[in-house]
């Protein structure tokens, strides 16, 4: 059966159907998770909640595109609230107070700056065709099969390119991620370019 069969059997209230979902997803969303957080039982906790609040809301949640899509932007929203929750505990006190008294500093500004500049430079290495996929689906919010029609391509290889393009941006990036951290917890809206 396919996901969105299973999902709407799920809102029957169909355990098996949810346990085929779990057992599909379960093991790539918490390889995806811990691609972030490197603490093992908080990525398996992070990501048991969200299946389970997927079970629990599932009479109130309509998903809109693919059950893949909405699961990984889930997660992804999971692990940002995360780093969100943990970031104060990372800095010491001093640190706080000055924050607060001080505003955003020049350094805070210079290190938001190198962190979009290195962002910028990790879609400029993409090839051409899938950065164009990258920015249709992250930027104009476009789905897959919409990409697929407007470049006269087949849904798969949207998909193919879209996850080449994640992976291209993720190893570009790898070693700037506490830089990169900063800089999309400074602009929120642009934390769904992940």
């Amino acid at each position: 059966m396919s996901d969105s069969e299973l999902w709407q059997l799920c809102h029957k209230d169909d355990m098996r159907s949810y346990d085929e979902l779990f057992s599909r997803y379960y093991p790539r969303i918490l390889r995806f998770a811990s691609r972030y957080i490197k603490d093992t039982m908080q990525a398996e906790e992070l990501c048991m909640d969200m299946m389970f609040n997927l079970w629990v809301k599932r009479g109130q949640l309509t998903i809109k595109g693919t059950f893949s899509n909405y699961l990984f932007r889930a997660v992804r929203n999971s692990v940002i609230s995360y780093f969100r929750k943990e970031l104060p505990a990372t800095l010491g006190l001093e640190e706080v107070k000055e924050e607060c008294q001080v505003g955003r500093s020049s350094d805070y500004r210079l290190i938001s700056e190198e962190a979009r500049d290195v962002y910028y430079a990790a879609l400029k290495k993409l090839s051409p065709r899938r950065r164009q996929v990258f920015i249709l689906n992250r930027y104009e919010h476009l789905s897959y099969s919409e990409i697929a029609r407007k470049l006269n391509l087949s849904e798969n290889t949207v998909e193919n390119y879209m996850v080449a393009a994640l992976d291209g941006l993720r190893v570009n990036m790898k070693e700037y991620f506490p830089t990169l951290l900063v800089f999309l917890l400074s602009f929120p809206g642009l934390l769904f370019l992940f």
